[in-house]
């Protein structure tokens, strides 16, 4: 009887009703989306190293992000691979250099991260990019490129990086490369564009720097069976320690922590985003409040009525607030689904890692139903008013 009388009301101004709606579907694609884009921020701190094959890293204590994580001498490596519990170490090594746009008559230059390592170290969890570094990066002058990367860097017709330009030759800080294979990762904050190189081919499009004393990060694997954290302390213990030690080991757990709290802690890229949800939040609430208090205005001698027949206001108000739930639960659905088309075209086009995750959805849907629920309550609070005597 109570959930009718509620889709009864709703129903009885179609007009009222699809204006509500609409606003909860407009507030729910806005939640979707600062959520989605709060998900990718953490996602691209650590898109990465979350893609790197490591258990402990050995950087320098100067680090400051992934793309400008400073360095340490080679000799570091050396020490670590002695200590009980480690089994592999390997150099890794990342900058930003200048990449010429290879269009003719362009030739812009563009900040691109690179990446380099030695190919037959297995420093990649994902095979595909592990197999396209072993068997084509053979040489120094060649490089790996990203999928992801911008159309500015090169590509005709604003498309971005495909098979048609395998072979296509240009600049990484005025040395010639040539461009043999692809990989799709992504590239975080740090660029827009990303490439991998051999460790020498790093080291020759890096002016100043060498192999022995540069290194970025080490990436070690442990032996099966060993705890990281115990390791880990063995390596502190080992390394050159003092005052003014010049690295510093981290567990896996430790080096996503530190980056998605750089990112979205530190920077004011999570404010943003939270401060997003909010704003949604509240013109969603505005919006509902607005339709179902003038829809209570409007039915006030029929909820007077209901009072003259002996229903009191706790009643009144369920049914209000099963009105809001309804709304919620019909805007969420066109919602949901623009939100899903919003994040495709987002990811394809602009290459953000932006996903629908379980997560978010559940807690859209919940918020959206409070929402709506906190719209009908202030709402319901008109019909305290409604005085049956004023009916005769």
């Amino acid at each position: 009887m109570k959930t009718f009388l509620a889709w009864r009301n709703l129903v009885h101004n179609r007009v009222r009703t699809l204006v509500a709606v609409a606003g909860v579907t407009f507030a729910v694609v806005l939640i979707f989306m600062q959520l989605g884009f709060f998900g990718a921020v953490e996602t691209s701190a650590t898109v990465v190293y979350s893609a790197l094959d490591f258990d402990l890293c050995i950087r320098s204590k100067d680090y400051l992000h992934f793309a400008d994580s400073r360095s340490f001498p080679a000799a570091r490596l050396k020490q670590a691979e002695g200590v009980t519990g480690v089994k592999t170490v390997s150099p890794y090594y990342v900058g930003i250099r200048l990449w010429r746009n290879p269009q003719p008559k362009k030739g812009e230059e563009y900040g691109v991260m690179v990446m380099g390592f030695r190919p037959q170290d297995p420093v990649f969890l994902r095979e595909d990019i592990q197999a396209s570094a072993r068997q084509l990066l053979v040489q120094e002058n060649v490089v790996l490129i990203d999928r992801l990367t911008r159309p500015e860097f090169g590509p005709m017709n604003g498309r971005r990086f495909g098979d048609e330009d395998i072979g296509v030759e240009t600049e990484v800080m005025h040395r010639r490369v040539r461009l043999v294979g692809h990989f799709r990762l992504g590239t975080g904050f740090a660029s827009n564009g990303a490439v991998l190189m051999t460790d020498r081919g790093y080291a020759r499009v890096s002016p100043g720097q060498s192999l022995k004393n540069n290194v970025c990060l080490g990436l070690i694997k442990i032996e099966k069976g060993a705890d990281p954290v115990e390791v880990a302390a063995r390596l502190r213990a080992a390394l050159p320690g003092g005052r003014t030690p010049d690295v510093e080991v981290l567990t896996r757990e430790e080096v996503l922590d530190i980056e998605r709290n750089r990112w979205v802690g530190r920077t004011s890229f999570g404010l943003i985003f939270q401060l997003g949800v909010g704003v949604a939040l509240f013109v969603g609430t505005a919006i509902i409040y607005q339709v179902l208090s003038a829809d209570v205005t409007s039915l006030m001698p029929e909820y007077a009525t209901l009072k003259a027949m002996g229903y009191d206001n706790t009643y009144l108000m369920k049914v209000i607030l099963q009105q809001a739930v309804v709304l919620s639960l019909l805007g969420f659905l066109p919602g949901w689904g623009i939100a899903l088309l919003l994040y495709y075209v987002t990811s394809e086009g602009a290459g953000i890692p932006i996903q629908m995750t379980q997560q978010n959805l559940l807690m859209v849907l919940a918020l959206s139903v409070a929402m709506c629920a906190l719209s009908g309550l202030g709402a319901a609070r008109k019909t305290f008013d409604a005085d049956p005597a004023e009916l005769f």
